[in-house]
């Protein structure tokens, strides 16, 4: 890592402008190089990071949510019309829900509402537009951790030799 301190940008600071830099040219498969590579603890700094550095552009963070959930895996997925879990993002983000705070995009395509009073708290329009378009369950803190369990079993690859 470079030294910190006298204004000079450390390793993770780079990585994040290289982050940021992929999400505004909708550039997945540059983001997999760079996430895939490192350990969870600086990925977690680095989605921090980017989430911070995007907070002023809504379009860009919600594309960098439906990244984070799988619904955007090659640039030819940029040409869709219409992203799912990239809308629900934006729609939040606009409601002022803060990704990976509020809400958190999770591999299957999928959110994950972790403020359920933020959420509650939304216009009623918002809500239904919400419910209308996906499905919603609600679970108690162990039924969401044994999903989350199950979910990071379907994720985790076996190498045979």
């Amino acid at each position: 890592m470079s030294a910190k301190g006298f204004g000079q940008p450390t390793k993770t600071d780079k990585l994040v402008e290289q982050v940021v830099c992929y999400c505004h040219k909708r550039h997945p498969e540059a983001l997999d190089k760079i996430f895939d590579t490192l350990p969870a603890s600086i990925n977690k700094q680095l989605v921090a990071g980017t989430v911070a550095a995007l907070s002023g552009d809504t379009d860009t963070l919600a594309w960098f949510c439906g990244y984070m959930a799988s619904a955007i895996n090659r640039s030819e997925d940029n040409q869709k019309p219409h992203h799912p879990i990239t809308l629900l993002s934006k729609l939040l983000i606009k409601h002022q829900m803060q990704p990976f705070s509020d809400f958190m995009p999770y591999p299957g395509c999928r959110l994950v509402i972790l403020n359920t009073e933020k959420y509650e708290a939304l216009p009623t329009e918002v809500q239904k537009l919400v419910q209308q378009a996906y499905e919603i369950t609600e679970a108690t803190g162990e039924e969401a951790q044994r999903i989350n369990n199950a979910l990071l079993e379907e994720l985790v690859v076996t190498v045979q030799e």
